[in-house]
């Protein structure tokens, strides 16, 4: 590693450990969203109005109330108001998180990193999609809707840990460096994002303890069991459900294997058109 590559990550990991680290700003339209679904006294109208606005966040939406995830017969939905009814609040949230975390994280033109960063987002939506059917297919104890917006924020520490290398193009010829300061301290970060981007707690503490491989078995299953096992499908394949029957998370979302495999083969169809709805 040359002097500045290496002076980059010794400084950029002082920062991430003393918690002394510039966090990105919430996308204003996302943060709009964000609190008309928040404000009882808002309506479909209201939150309509604000999405018109913004016609990538509108796509995006119609995507998901069309994908077969969300779709309720053969009509299809060609309206933003008539989306909103589909999909429900919570998920308009979630579309607004999806189409956040693309205008939040970006990397220049040209950048050795684009290929790192296309293929981040493309897990987050796996992962999302994926916490989305475990959330309502087993035991968790939250909704299916804050599974997956815990999925679409889970790799919030990695963007931002990759915004920064970008900027250093020399990093990309040592990843080993890069990729040991993502694996210490990518989940630290993404909590303090998740924080200061004013979402729940639940989904600050889910990040943070996503890789935590031994839980306690008896109790409830929380958004971290529901991201540990979407993190693995997402990485390695759903065809690895049927070797996952050890885990810790897997009990506490009251499942075996033989039933994490009927879910996600029963499932296949809607987790495919979700992955595409809020991909792009």
């Amino acid at each position: 590693m040359s002097n500045p590559a290496f002076e980059f990550v010794r400084q950029l990991g002082i920062e991430l450990a003393a918690g002394e680290f510039d966090l990105p700003p919430f996308p204003d339209t996302a943060m709009r969203v964000q609190r008309c679904v928040s404000d009882p006294d808002s309506d479909i109208n209201s939150l309509g109005i604000i999405i018109a606005g913004e016609p990538a966040l509108a796509a995006r939406l119609m995507r998901m109330a069309n994908s077969a995830m969300m779709r309720r017969g053969p009509m299809e939905v060609t309206d933003i108001n008539t989306a909103i009814s589909r999909v429900g609040m919570d998920m308009v949230q979630n579309a607004a998180v999806s189409f956040a975390a693309r205008e939040a994280f970006n990397f220049p033109a040209g950048s050795p990193f684009i290929d790192d960063l296309n293929k981040l987002r493309q897990h987050s939506v796996k992962v999302a999609s994926l916490s989305y059917v475990l959330g309502k297919q087993s035991k968790f104890a939250g909704k299916p809707d804050e599974a997956m917006l815990a999925g679409l924020l889970h790799a919030v520490g990695k963007f931002y840990i990759l915004t920064k290398a970008a900027d250093h193009p020399e990093l990309f010829s040592d990843r080993e460096a890069i990729d040991t300061l993502i694996g210490q301290w990518h989940t630290g970060v993404a909590r303090a994002i998740v924080e200061s981007w004013n979402f729940p707690e639940s989904i600050a503490i889910g990040v943070d303890e996503q890789e935590l491989k031994e839980r306690d078995r008896i109790s409830s299953a929380d958004v971290s069991d529901v991201l540990f096992i979407a993190n693995i499908l997402a990485r390695a394949g759903v065809k690895v459900a049927g070797e996952l029957s050890d885990l810790d998370a897997l009990a506490r979302l009251r499942m075996n294997s033989e039933q994490l495999a009927k879910v996600l083969e029963e499932n296949e169809e809607e987790i495919q058109s979700m992955v595409e709805a809020l991909t792009g």
